[in-house]
């Protein structure tokens, strides 16, 4: 009788652990699965799908690196359908980045690569430091079908200290990175963010960090002791862009 209790208390014990262990595994397993998309470039190969791939549409693809005779900055595609009647491949940026010239070139990223295209100059406002550019189609395609643009946040956007924001930009004349700090000054015709900018970031958006979208273009970053501050910028804000867009002479430079 003894002898039976000890055989079916250690299968009782070994039951328990079996069932322990399975369930640790299943937890695991949940914990770790991965999930797998088709890869359209190759059915064959299946990729891990990128669990930012929102983050990359909404920030990263928009954001184009500008060159002009006056160097490397950066733009954004944005969609002002709503706010004028233009349509097409328009991008926001800086006004000093593009100065004089009529015409720029652009870095256009996507998740299929990278194209390089001409884009014409279609009017700055040197005031408030912005400029509108609109990229030039090569095909009989309307070439805004294949760009991701950013969305602007509304003209009424409320601004807060302490706001957390994504700053996207080509840093260094380098391809589009993001960086990530908080609104820090809010004065009624600029705005300061945190967020490391540097050289080749001017005309870059600032997104806000809930709901990606673009509530100001960087312009400046501070100096002190001859050295830039990267952590304190200056940002044109959401409702001077929306005044810049509806500007008289943009609306001169409709097709």
């Amino acid at each position: 009788m003894v002898k039976r209790l000890v055989v079916y208390g250690l299968l009782g014990i070994a039951l328990a652990l079996s069932t322990f262990t399975s369930f640790s595994i299943n937890s695991e397993r949940e914990d770790t699965e991965m999930i797998v998309i088709v890869n359209p470039r190759n059915p064959l190969n299946p990729v891990v799908r990128n669990p930012y791939q929102e983050e990359y549409e909404r920030m990263l693809y928009p954001v184009v690196r500008i060159t002009s005779d006056s160097g490397t900055g950066t733009g954004v595609f944005i969609d002002v359908t709503k706010v004028t009647t233009v349509t097409g491949g328009y991008i926001i940026t800086a006004a000093h980045v593009v100065e004089d010239e009529n015409m720029v070139s652009v870095e256009i990223y996507s998740d299929t690569g990278c194209r390089i295209q001409d884009a014409i100059v279609v009017i700055t406002d040197t005031v408030k430091d912005l400029a509108l550019i609109r990229v030039e189609t090569t095909d009989s395609t309307d070439y805004a079908d294949k760009i991701y643009k950013a969305k602007l946040a509304p003209e009424n956007y409320t601004p807060y200290i302490f706001t957390p924001i994504y700053t996207v930009g080509c840093s260094l004349g380098l391809n589009p990175r993001p960086s990530q700090g908080i609104i820090s000054v809010v004065e009624s015709d600029h705005w300061e963010v945190t967020s490391p900018i540097l050289p080749g970031n001017s005309g870059g958006p600032i997104f806000d960090g809930r709901t990606y979208q673009v509530i100001g273009i960087a312009v400046w970053v501070k100096v002190y002791n001859g050295q830039l501050v990267t952590t304190m910028a200056g940002v044109v804000p959401i409702n001077q862009i929306y005044e810049f867009l509806n500007h008289k002479e943009h609306k001169e430079h409709k097709e």
